[in-house]
C-alpha cells in the first residue's frame, strides 16, 4: 500500500511545507507584532524614572536595552536564516516587515521628538 522510496518522502514534505507558506506567514507576522511590543514596552518602562536615574537605575537601563537588543536581532536573523533555509518567501517576507517596519516607525518618532 505504502512505498519505501525515501525520495518521494521528502519531496512530499517539501511541498507541504510549500503549501503552509500562508498559514504560516500569519502566524509569523502575529507573533513578531506581539514580541515587538514587548521588546518595546520593556525598553521604554526601563526608562521611566523618578527624578535623575542614579548609577544603579542608570545600569539596569543599559543592561535592559542590550538584553532587547540581542533578542530582537537574534529573533530577526533567526527568523530569516530558518524561512529562507524551508524557502517560505510569504514568511521571510513578513517576518522582515513586522520586524523591521516597527523599529523604522519608532526610529522616526524618537528623531521627531528629539
Amino acid at each position: 500500500m505504502y512505498g519505501t522510496d525515501t525520495t518521494g518522502d521528502g519531496v512530499g514534505w517539501y511541498r507541504r511545507m510549500r503549501r503552509a507558506d500562508a498559514p504560516v506567514a500569519v502566524l509569523v507576522g502575529v507573533g513578531d507584532i506581539l514580541l515587538c511590543g514587548v521588546l518595546y514596552m520593556m525598553i521604554i518602562a526601563s526608562g521611566i524614572t523618578f527624578g535623575g536615574p542614579d548609577e544603579t537605575q542608570q545600569a539596569e537601563m543599559d543592561a535592559t536595552h542590550q538584553l532587547a537588543e540581542r533578542l530582537y536581532f537574534g529573533w530577526l536573523a533567526g527568523g530569516l536564516l530558518v524561512f529562507s533555509l524551508f524557502r517560505l518567501p510569504r514568511s521571510v517576507l513578513t517576518h522582515l516587515v513586522c520586524m523591521v517596519g516597527p523599529l523604522a516607525a519608532l526610529l522616526a518618532y524618537l528623531a521627531a521628538a528629539g
